[in-house]
């Protein structure tokens, strides 16, 4: 009887320590892999999470059930460069600088401008995409080339964007009216709720290829260089800002960004050479 005592309490005390050394290994695993999100800036080892919107073609949208999009192309390939798995969460182009801010997601892309008041917020990465405002119109709204002629005008904005921010400065003496997506403001539009839609040049452009019987135009066009797209990151998120900062010139310097913007804006100047990203934005500088 003793004997066999003995013989159980060696047993279950090797049990124990073989339990012990189970969980002393699958603690090691999981501070490895939490060390190793941390030093990436990611909130999970091996996965990019990318928050943007789905609705403003040609940067983010749907097509086929499938995310896709200029942005959407770019940040998976800045995320293979980096050796991560992008994984996209869409919301409201208004809420994804503080989704951003709160850890929902590690990078925002849809072609947010970077302002003074955003990098208060979030850390931006350098500029990626430059291009043009331009202000949709029927050609009866009485909009032309020139800034006067909004005067007065009701212009449809997309609420949180730069051309929101800046509307006074850009557009001064239009009454601005606040849309949540382009697809509202462009029924606003449509049905005569407003006299111009002031966005970004190429999304208003796949309107006016929506709508052709309204003979939409964009008149007032208004140069963005100033105001580049970046992606925005957790404010102090410095290792993540940096580790896109690079994928992004290797993405310039391997061809694949000049592949992505002639695909996904064929209307538009071709940049070379020094007009190349990456951009150093305004309110960066």
């Amino acid at each position: 009887m003793g004997k066999f005592r003995s013989a159980r309490g060696v047993a279950a005390a090797a049990a124990v320590l073989a339990l012990a050394a189970t969980g002393c290994g699958s603690g090691s695993a999981a501070d490895a892999s939490s060390s190793a999100a941390n030093a990436s800036g990611v909130a999970q080892a091996g996965t990019l999470k990318v928050g943007t919107s789905n609705n403003t073609k040609p940067y983010t949208y749907e097509e086929n059930g499938k995310l896709t999009g200029f942005d959407v192309d770019l940040i998976s390939a800045a995320a293979q460069k980096l050796k991560l798995k992008p994984q996209f969460v869409s919301l409201d182009f208004a809420g994804l600088l503080p989704a951003v801010n709160n850890r929902q997601f590690d990078v925002a892309a849809a072609a947010v401008g970077i302002t003074t008041d955003r990098v208060k917020m979030v850390d931006f990465c350098d500029g990626y995409l430059a291009g043009y405002f331009g202000l949709l119109t029927a050609a009866k709204s009485g909009i032309t080339s020139k800034v006067s002629s909004v005067e007065g005008k009701k212009i449809a904005v997309l609420q949180g964007s730069i051309t929101d921010v800046n509307s006074a400065t850009l557009i001064p003496g239009a009454q601005i009216v606040r849309f949540p997506d382009n697809n509202t403001a462009a029924l606003a539009l449509k049905n005569g709720r407003v006299d111009g839609f002031f966005n970004d040049y190429g999304p208003n452009r796949a309107i006016a290829g929506k709508y052709p019987a309204l003979h939409l135009s964009q008149p007032l066009t208004v140069p963005a260089t100033d105001f580049p797209a970046g992606w925005a990151v957790r404010k102090g998120n410095t290792p993540l800002r940096s580790k896109l900062d690079t994928a992004l010139k290797e993405v310039v310097a391997d061809g694949t960004w000049l592949k992505l913007y002639k695909k996904y804006f064929p209307e538009d100047p071709v940049p070379s050479g020094s007009q190349l990203p990456p951009y150093k934005a305004k309110a960066l500088k």
